[in-house]
């Protein structure tokens, strides 16, 4: 990182690929630093948009569609011409935000921080009933309906399967599915969030953790049950992955990624495995198996105007975007109760 990577408004700078943070050689360096200012979308994004191997891949609602996006795509970025400054404030360089993957954070950044808790207008007695919502579900699980509208973003890869090249398996309009030097992986758009409990905290797997060899490890689930008082429902993206493991340690296998002795290169689980767990400090028993894996994405981008958010159907609807009965309720509270007494 550099002040221009934040600070460049000619959008020409940029850095040269495995050259340890040095800028192109052919730049006008003194040009680009006579023309700085506040960042804009682009600044962000030219990071955030393209994690995960490709734009939108990793977090599903953030890609370069948020560059110039229209009002439908996000009412924030859309029609209010928000920078990402505007709600991740900052101060002395410090940005507040809080990440599903790592324990950093500089500041939260909330809803309430520009609106009320009780942002309906109470007078009627339908809007009265969503702001009682609120006491159970964030904002963002009415306000973000779908995910990944116009871009693919990364919801599968297997490990286990990788290709020496990259190549189209399967493809449709909402779905693709390729063969990579990182995996067999699925892309898919115009998704729905799943729904889980948060109340602000993620547990977190950390290098040497035990996995589950035939079930589902999670990564970095939601801290939060129905009876915590604390937590809400909220939307996220599911991604599922199939990782190399330690077979006889049963943690997973930390490989040597990149560089000609790396595993896009070479294809060798064995080889990359044994440099990689040896830079990690972690023991290999020299045999490799596979796991499942899953991770959670907060989706917090991608607010739709109010018109276009969930309505009272989409949720107690007989199609219903939720499955309540998953999330700890006997069944649809609307016919089965609260999780607690309005007084609670």
């Amino acid at each position: 990182m550099d002040c221009l990577i934040c600070h460049d408004t000619t959008g020409t700078y940029s850095k040269k690929k495995n050259s340890c943070g040095m800028p192109n050689k052919d730049l006008d360096l003194t040009d680009i630093a006579k023309q700085v200012g506040l960042p804009g979308r682009g600044n962000c994004g030219e990071c955030h948009w393209y994690g995960g191997g490709g734009d939108n891949a990793k977090h599903g609602d953030l890609g370069s569609d948020l560059l110039t996006p229209d009002a439908s795509l996000d009412v924030h970025m859309g029609k209010l011409d928000f920078t990402c400054q505007k709600c991740h404030v900052t101060d002395a360089h410090k940005i507040a935000g809080s990440s599903t993957t790592s324990s950093v954070s500089e500041g939260r950044v909330s809803c309430t921080d520009c609106h009320d808790e009780n942002p309906h207008d109470s007078s009627f007695p339908l809007l009265r009933k969503l702001n009682e919502h609120g006491m159970a579900m964030a904002c963002q699980t009415c306000h973000i309906p779908q995910y990944a509208v116009n871009k693919f973003t990364l919801t599968y890869r297997d490990g286990s399967r990788i290709s020496d090249k990259t190549e189209v398996v399967s493809q449709s309009p909402d779905k693709r599915e390729l063969k990579t030097p990182m995996g067999q992986k699925i892309l898919e758009k115009n998704l729905k969030p799943s729904y889980a409990w948060y109340n602000g905290k993620h547990h977190r797997y950390m290098k040497g953790d035990p996995v589950d060899p035939k079930g589902i490890t999670p990564l970095n689930a939601p801290d939060g049950t129905i009876k915590d008082p604390s937590a809400k429902i909220t939307p996220y993206k599911i991604i599922k992955t199939r990782q190399a493991i330690d077979a006889r340690h049963g943690y997973l296998i930390v490989p040597h990624l990149a560089g000609k002795d790396g595993l896009i290169s070479t294809h060798d689980w064995q080889v990359t495995a044994e440099k990689g767990m040896k830079a990690a400090g972690l023991k290999f028993s020299g045999e490799i198996a596979f796991a499942d894996t899953m991770m959670y994405w907060r989706l917090n981008h991608g607010v739709v105007p109010k018109e276009k958010a969930l309505s009272c159907l989409d949720c107690h609807g007989p199609e219903g975007v939720m499955d309540f009965k998953v999330l700890g309720y006997k069944g649809d509270p609307m016919a089965t109760g609260w999780r607690f007494a309005p007084d609670k």
